[in-house]
């Protein structure tokens, strides 16, 4: 996904695992509490050259922010 932060336009490769429903009771009395959405992010490059290693906590959060919300609409 192409994303721009900080006026910067990057390449992000992740993985997106969409949210699972809580199931209350299943027939045998179980249950599953469910989960929320989760992006795992791989590598964030420009123009072919990953610089995950060099960017901040604050740019990651902003990159997952973004695919979540992509995922949203």
């Amino acid at each position: 996904m192409n994303l721009e932060v900080d006026e910067v336009w990057v390449d992000v490769d992740y993985n997106y695992t969409p949210a699972e429903s809580e199931i209350t009771y299943y027939p045998d009395g179980s249950g599953h509490p469910g989960c929320g959405a989760n992006v795992d992010i791989h590598s964030v490059k420009i123009k072919g050259v990953d610089i995950s290693s060099v960017i901040s906590d604050y740019v990651f959060e902003d990159l997952e922010n973004q695919i979540y919300k992509a995922y949203e609409d």
